[in-house]
């Protein structure tokens, strides 16, 4: 019970700082311009795009599975061995 009413407190006390916040806003006299907001959106999906491919690779080694070049490359190596049109003929 006791854990409940810390959480009430601070959950009060962040609900009259949020409110203060909001009372205390000030004109801010600037210019900015349309197309700045998406800058953010440009840098965010830059660095999630950056993530995810960095992720795929270390998922792909930590898996053991190899990327899709290594496989295509592994599957016409096999080819040239099977028509016996390597370079030992």
């Amino acid at each position: 019970m006791q854990r409940w009413k810390r959480y009430a407190w601070y959950s009060f006390g962040l609900f009259q700082v949020i409110v203060f916040l909001a009372a205390a806003v000030k004109p801010a006299h600037a210019y900015v311009d349309p197309g700045s907001g998406l800058l953010f959106f440009q840098v965010g999906g830059s660095m999630l795009a950056g993530s995810l491919f960095v992720l795929r690779a270390k998922i792909r080694k930590l898996l053991g599975l190899k990327s899709p070049d290594a496989r295509a490359n592994h599957i016409k190596n096999d080819a040239v061995v099977e028509t016996g049109t390597g370079s030992d003929v």
